[in-house]
């Protein structure tokens, strides 16, 4: 009816981050041309199998396209990642430049980052949303959605923590010609609309 008042947030701080945020040159980031992952709920980090799948799909995905990957690490995932990951596997990104682990990042760097890469790959409810908002295909690790549109729309692949189904999730988006990315929350002036309900309804 009025649009997604996130989605009108979002356009707002982009364009606040284009100013302000220096994430990709910290980093050396070039747009269109890196995976932005996030990983951080209970079921993907405390579970040493699929925390081990994720990053092993991740690392895979990296490696045979050679695509920089940044990964903003949850406090969570930072202690079970030296926990429970191969340590194999966990000295093979740890000395890899462009598998990057970094920091939690502020609500501007990851909006930006969300906006100028290639693909999202998340277990992040509303990192599923911005991606969306940004145009960006998103590859879902969970087994489920909240966000049931952007799957049926085609934006979105659910993965789970299945290292086949991420690693083919990827490849689908690499290859897919067209995405599509209709207009489901608006088009960002739900708040002006909703303002404007709220002071006819009083007036």
């Amino acid at each position: 009816h009025c649009g997604d008042v996130m989605y009108d947030n979002s356009l707002y701080f982009a364009k606040v981050a284009e100013e302000r945020s220096e994430v990709m040159k910290i980093h050396g980031l070039k747009k269109n041309n890196f995976i932005l992952a996030t990983i951080h709920r209970d079921s993907n980090t405390d579970v040493p199998e699929r925390l081990n799948a994720l990053f092993s799909a991740l690392f895979e995905i990296h490696q045979r396209n050679s695509l920089p990957v940044i990964l903003p690490l949850h406090p969570r995932t930072k202690k079970f990642l030296a926990e429970g990951l191969d340590k194999v596997l966990l000295e093979k990104i740890q000395s890899s430049k462009q598998f990057i682990i970094c920091e939690p990042l502020s609500f501007l760097d990851m909006i930006m980052l969300e906006k100028n890469c290639s693909l999202v790959m998340t277990d992040s409810g509303g990192v599923q949303k911005e991606a969306f908002y940004f145009e960006k295909p998103c590859v879902i690790l969970r087994p489920e959605t909240e966000w049931v549109e952007l799957v049926s729309c085609g934006a979105a692949l659910l993965a789970d923590a299945d290292k086949k189904k991420v690693i083919d999730a990827y490849e689908h988006f690499n290859s897919v010609v067209k995405i599509n990315f209709p207009k489901i929350f608006g088009a960002g002036h739900a708040s002006e609309f909703i303002c404007s309900e709220i002071v006819k309804h009083l007036s």
